[in-house]
């Protein structure tokens, strides 16, 4: 998936407008990239379109926290948005699921099962059945 239909996905979920859904994605990828390993954080942004994954490596990734937590960092991090932070969160981890191939959807699924991220999970509508999969396996 390019960077314009990811932001504009991520714009028409959130009813903000073009820079808005820019500064949404941003704040959750730079949020998911401190949470995720660093591994699972390249390995991530090596399947979003060039800017957007520069978001995911550019801090301290392997921090832990709680989905609260996330939450209030994403809230944080968005500038001049008027979208919850709750909302951002799982309007872009949703549509970043939707871009990238099955197996690394997979990891990342499983990483947030892993840290107790289940309500997160479930409001995106993610359709990834990873119960199955032993961490070898992607």
């Amino acid at each position: 998936m390019e960077r314009a239909e990811l932001l504009e996905r991520v714009s028409d979920r959130t009813a903000a407008d073009e820079q808005s859904a820019a500064d949404v994605t941003r704040a959750v990828l730079e949020t998911l990239g401190e949470r995720l390993s660093e591994d699972e954080a390249e390995d991530l942004a090596a399947q979003l379109p060039g800017e957007l994954s520069q978001h995911l490596t550019e801090g301290e990734s392997g921090q832990r926290f709680s989905e609260e937590e996330f939450v209030s960092r994403v809230d944080q991090r968005m500038d001049t948005v008027d979208v919850p932070g709750q909302e951002a969160a799982t309007t872009v981890l949703g549509t970043v699921l939707e871009a990238v191939d099955e197996s690394e959807r997979a990891a990342v699924v499983d990483q947030f099962e892993h840290y107790g991220f289940e309500e997160l999970l479930a409001e995106t509508d993610a359709d990834v059945d990873v119960g199955d999969r032993t961490p070898g396996e992607y």
